[in-house]
């Protein structure tokens, strides 16, 4: 008991604080949950977004995401009804 680890007390003494607002109000438990589970949120749309940015440009370029796949799908751009052109 002549050492504590400093990480342990911190999370410690945190936890007594947090314990203690949540004693005090529990409005204030409410409020750091719903804060906590939106950036959660938000990361997650972030990284899905991201995903989704990669594979546009990925599709875009003609490069492929992965790199056994030998099928390649052509893409087609339309220019009229009947002006069709391969790249």
């Amino acid at each position: 008991m002549a050492y504590f680890n400093p990480v342990l007390l911190m999370i410690f003494v945190s936890e007594v604080c947090l314990g203690i607002c949540a004693w005090r109000s529990p409005r204030f438990l409410r409020r750091i949950a719903a804060h906590l589970l939106t950036r959660a949120d938000v990361v997650d749309v972030s990284r899905q977004e991201s995903e989704r940015r990669m594979k546009l440009w990925l599709d875009e370029l003609g490069l492929e995401s992965d790199p056994r796949s030998t099928k390649r799908p052509e893409r087609v751009h339309r220019f009229s009804r009947d002006e069709v052109k391969v790249s």
